[in-house]
């Protein structure tokens, strides 16, 4: 439905982007527009990446993100189409219709966003983003093409043209962008936070997750910025739209007035005045025209030309007599100086002529009256004043037949009282109320339950850390019987041992595991890091108390065994023997002389 006008006044770039985040809030339509486009955009990105990585064919990957990309153009164009109806529209807008509009707008669109990809590169790789502060217009690029004026190759001055004033409001619309970044720290903050939810609160072992969320991935951090470029989708095409909205306010609307202000106005004589006026002006009209009259057939009579003074016969206006006498004045004089009557008689008939179409044209336009006009728009126009409905309100506020029902059962209990004495009527709590204390009182006792939920587990898995403990000198270790599987439940060699058995029957992803545990075993009992059950391996990585070169080795072997156990890769014998190969060194025992940190 359509803003009302005093909504549409100018505004600042925070305000017009502010302006767009809550059009793309609350307009479901937006969404709906652009994220297929999104998501299709960000898996064929993915694609490409993957290709390159893999030094595959780049034809299908290219052809897929080519697709996505003109694809992503006719829906911000439909998107933009919409926003513009949102805002200025008489009916709803309809998806439907907006994306029909785009697919006939879709050649221009998709030319525009060959456009737009060559200068926004231009503008990073030239002048390393500072030109985003001055070059501005192109934003609302996609919303002029759905506007169907101007080429499509003169994008960037249609744009300038439609948004006036605006053109200089733009960047620093485009600089608020920039709290993208913020979208993006909100997603990892979320991602981090559901996964440590998962592992201290319901126990699942999210280790690999974990990782791969890492900000030290660089797959996750691509996976964080093209969500947040597919999530601002809606909010890129309601500020192009917006903008040419702001600039058509300020182009119609405040010069327009501020024109209609400065116009001179006449003053209106009255009474008696006026009509002497009138009487004297009509009089000296007459006047004027007769004598020019005369004084042109005096000049016809005396040369004998053959023209016709018609023209002079239908009257003028009082802004052409001093016009006319200046031309035959100018003709008198030519001919009483050169005697030459054709010369008189040819400037007198183009004058004539020249006269004859001014009085054919048609009128001027009267500027002031135009202004009025274009004022008169519904656009333009004061909002008519909201008129509350009473009845309308009554029915919002009618509780709901939960409500109804609570309250029919407290008056039934009331009735069944026994009216034995008078009492004053003490003014209790509504219905609403009680109701609404119930709920306090049943999150309270919620909230309650699930902190003790937490707090048994949380003792259970301390009494589990302690079951372990090291001893004084940090070298010696309790048995773990109760878990085979523990790195400190057997020694290193036994460990080893056991892989060696394994990969020779085959089994060399259990093989790798079961090396790992070694690989643990041994650097606890050297003393370069402090095993515990709860931690997870590249925990043990970030308080490593080795030499650089053994951590660079135990970093590399982690990494090796998350994708071989946790990612259930497949493990052939040359896998296998890499790890081995790798692990070999770190499995060595200590030299003489050398020494452990503690």
């Amino acid at each position: 439905m359509a803003v009302d006008a005093l909504e549409l006044k100018p505004r600042n770039s925070v305000a017009l982007f502010d302006a767009a985040v809550r059009l793309s809030v609350t307009s479901a339509g937006l969404w709906a527009i652009t994220l297929p486009s999104g998501a299709f955009l960000v898996g064929a990105l993915f694609s490409l990446a993957e290709a390159i990585r893999r030094g595959a064919s780049l034809l299908l990957p290219v052809a897929m993100f080519t697709l996505a990309w003109m694809f992503r153009a006719i829906t911000q164009g439909a998107a933009c189409h919409y926003a513009d109806q949102q805002v200025l529209g008489t009916t709803p807008p309809s998806v439907r219709a907006s994306l029909k509009a785009a697919l006939k707008r879709a050649p221009g669109l998709i030319t525009a966003s060959a456009w737009l990809f060559i200068v926004n590169g231009l503008l990073w790789t030239v002048t390393l983003g500072v030109g985003f502060l001055f070059v501005g217009a192109h934003t609302a690029a996609y919303a002029v093409v759905m506007r169907g004026e101007g080429s499509v190759l003169g994008l960037y001055g249609t744009s300038a043209k439609l948004l006036g004033p605006t053109r200089f409001v733009a960047p620093f619309v485009r600089l608020c962008g920039l709290s993208q970044v913020l979208l993006a720290l909100n997603l990892q903050t979320t991602t981090m936070v559901v996964l440590s939810l998962l592992r201290g609160v319901f126990g699942f072992d999210v280790t690999f997750v974990d990782r791969f969320a890492s900000l030290d991935n660089p797959v996750w951090l691509a996976t964080i910025a093209t969500v947040t470029f597919a999530l601002f989708e809606p909010i890129r095409a309601a500020s192009a739209a917006l903008l040419l909205i702001d600039g058509r306010v300020r182009q119609e609307g405040l010069d327009l007035i501020a024109q209609v202000e400065q116009l001179p106005r006449r003053a209106r004589p009255r009474g008696v005045m006026l009509t002497l006026a009138l009487v004297l002006l009509s009089a000296s009209s007459a006047l004027a025209e007769n004598a020019l009259v005369l004084r042109a057939e005096r000049l016809v009579d005396d040369c004998d030309m053959r023209v016709d003074l018609t023209p002079l016969r239908r009257g003028w206006a009082d802004e052409d007599q001093s016009s006319l006498s200046r031309i035959l004045t100018r003709i008198e004089t030519r001919l009483d100086v050169n005697e030459d009557c054709d010369a008189a008689e040819a400037d007198l008939r183009e004058s004539l002529r020249l006269f004859s179409e001014l009085q054919d044209a048609a009128p001027a336009i009267d500027a002031q009256d135009t202004a009025k006009k274009i004022l008169e728009r519904p656009e333009f126009q004061d909002p008519a004043p909201v008129v509350e409905n009473p009845e309308v309100e009554n029915e919002d506020d009618e509780p709901g037949w939960l409500s109804k029902l609570i309250r029919d059962f407290f008056e039934w209990l009331r009735k069944r009282e026994p009216q034995e004495r008078d009492t004053p009527k003490i003014d209790g709590p509504s219905v609403s109320m009680g109701a609404a204390n119930a709920v306090m009182i049943g999150a309270i006792v919620l909230v309650v339950a699930v902190l003790l939920v937490i707090l048994i587990r949380s003792v259970k898995l301390k009494d589990k850390s302690n079951a372990v403990l090291d001893e004084s000198n940090g070298l010696q270790q309790q048995p773990l019987a109760h878990d085979a599987m523990s790195a400190l439940s057997k020694p290193s060699e036994t460990w080893a041992g056991l892989a060696d058995e394994l990969a020779a029957r085959g089994e060399y992803r259990e093989a790798i595991r079961h090396l790992y545990l070694a690989l643990l075993s041994r650097l606890h009992r050297d003393g370069v890091i402090d095993y515990d059950p709860t931690f997870s391996n590249w925990e043990y990585l970030f308080a490593f108390k080795g030499s650089s070169s053994a951590k660079t080795a135990f970093k590399e072997l982690t990494r090796r065994f998350d994708f071989a156990w946790y990612g259930k890769l497949g493990v052939d014998a040359l896998a296998w023997t890499m790890f081995r190969q790798i692990t070999e060194p770190l499995l060595a025992p200590p030299t003489e002389g050398a020494t452990t940190r503690a």
